[in-house]
């Protein structure tokens, strides 16, 4: 009888141990699966396609970007503006404000400005089809080698409507999608001076990409002040082409572009 009772505790025992491995195994599975889904996880959000939207800078540089697509009033201002505080800023122009006012691009050029492409007549990406936008790439860059004898190497999308479709297009004509990382929204009506000033000097960091267009009602009065504030922060302006890294980089989930190691 005592050896029939050790037999079966031993044999309970037994059971308990199988029990125990395994609970383990089912434990290590879980967390296995549960770390190759968050791997492919991550893998999937570091293989979408985004544009640059800052750089990783150690050099507290940074790129004043304009957009041009509609009137040129202010132009000779903003570059009098660009020369007294010795900054070269990159200008993405409209086809169409190329066609219009081909004297103010050859101004911004010649005074050593930078030119990119915002398409040729603004219509948004995610509602054409590719042929519309192939074109829209290809008369703009072609808008402004009539005039400059150059194509631009940088494309800025309408309004940041950044499709795979237009990415790809302007990769395959060898260009850089270009966006950015701190917005003035000086095209608003409802924005003061001060909510501009305020918005831009708040979020410039070294890297940035900062947006600004011609032609609002403050732009023009308040970029001096703007340039002013961040060269006594020590920000170093510079053209989008020279912020960006052209070979060797990612781009990772937030827009902003490394240098690959």
């Amino acid at each position: 009888m005592i050896e029939m009772k050790i037999a079966y505790i031993r044999h309970g025992k037994i059971k308990l141990i199988v029990f125990a491995v395994l609970l383990a195994l089912l434990g290590l599975f879980a967390l296995h699966s549960v770390g190759r889904s968050a791997a492919l996880n991550a893998s999937r959000a570091a293989s979408v396609k985004l544009p640059i939207y800052c750089t990783d800078n150690d050099n507290r540089e940074i790129a004043l970007t304009i957009n041009c697509a509609w009137g040129a009033d202010d132009i000779e201002e903003i570059l009098d503006t660009l020369d007294h505080y010795e900054v070269k800023a990159t200008f993405f122009v409209l086809g169409t404000w190329v066609e219009q006012y081909p004297e103010k691009l050859r101004m911004i050029y010649e005074r050593g400005h930078e030119i990119g492409n915002h398409s040729y007549s603004h219509k948004l990406p995610s509602k054409s089809t590719e042929e519309q936008l192939a074109e829209e790439i290809d008369k703009c860059n072609d808008a402004v080698e009539a005039v400059l004898g150059i194509r631009p190497e940088l494309y800025r999308a309408p309004s940041g409507d950044i499709t795979d479709t237009v990415m790809e297009l302007a990769e395959n004509r060898g260009m850089y999608n270009i966006k950015w990382s701190v917005d003035s929204i000086d095209w608003r009506k409802d924005m003061t001076k001060e909510n501009i000033l305020n918005r831009v000097l708040g979020r410039t960091e070294s890297g940035s990409i900062l947006l600004f267009h011609n032609d609002t009602q403050y732009t023009k009065d308040i970029l001096p002040e703007i340039i002013d504030r961040l060269q006594k922060e020590d920000y170093k302006f510079v053209k989008v082409s020279s912020l960006i890294y052209k070979t060797d980089f990612y781009i990772d989930n937030t827009g902003k572009q490394w240098r690959a190691k």
